[in-house]
């Protein structure tokens, strides 16, 4: 009867995170940060982004500090007071050590599509209050650990499909039911370059003005990107 009961809440519980993912899923429009830090190989090419997004418009991203508008897979960054588009590299081209490239920017997740059925990366949460907030937390399920900490590149997929992931997450939600903060603590172990390695990954996203954030693209940027806005 206990595990019943227990098993129930459980349930509830996973019903209202679905309740609050499905929520921020949906939502036309939001700004947000996303900070990720790790230890051993470190953190899969996963860079810290801060951005505003709005429905149908460019996505507007400052990524380790610089300015760029994605949109239909064509990215700008800003060069000094100019605007380029960047380029795919040609084969064999090595990008310099620390620069932005199309492949850094593949690995930027939006939160909204990251939140698509949220609640299915986790084994089970449990909720409890903290202040105005509640906060759902539980184990990750080995295929949502990999996913929530990984590039999602075939080059990556490659290099570590014999590596196991576990960890936890943690989702902080407003009494509006509104996602406000989520971060994930993923642990990997596995094989690279034949040496054995163990590295740990937690990705932070907060959320803010959401429904109100506005994306505002200078004309310049715009017309790098092929005229769209």
């Amino acid at each position: 009867m206990i595990a019943f009961v227990l098993s129930a809440a459980f349930a509830l519980q996973s019903e209202e995170l679905a309740a609050a993912a499905k929520k921020a899923s949906e939502a036309g429009s939001y700004a947000f940060k996303i900070d990720a830090k790790g230890d051993g190989k470190g953190v899969n090419g996963l860079p810290s982004v801060e951005g505003r997004y709005e429905k149908d418009k460019a996505q507007a991203l400052k990524v380790n500090g610089t300015e760029s508008f994605r949109k239909a897979g064509l990215v700008v960054v800003k060069d000094g007071e100019a605007w380029k588009r960047l380029e795919k590299p040609a084969k064999g081209d090595k990008p310099a050590k620390g620069s932005l490239t199309i492949q850094t920017f593949g690995a930027i997740k939006l939160p909204h599509e990251e939140l698509t059925d949220f609640e299915k990366s986790f084994e089970k949460v449990e909720k409890a209050e903290e202040g105005e907030l509640t906060v759902f937390t539980g184990a990750l399920t080995p295929a949502g650990a990999r996913t929530l900490v990984s590039s999602g590149s075939k080059a990556e997929g490659k290099a570590r499909a014999n590596f196991v992931y576990s960890g936890t997450g943690k989702v902080w939600v407003n009494k509006d039911g509104a996602i406000v903060k989520y971060e994930v603590a993923v642990k990997a172990k596995g094989t690279l370059k034949e040496k054995d390695v163990e590295q740990t990954i937690t990705r932070t996203v907060q959320l803010s003005d959401v429904g109100t954030a506005k994306v505002e693209i200078p004309e310049a940027a715009a017309k790098a990107l092929g005229g769209q806005s």
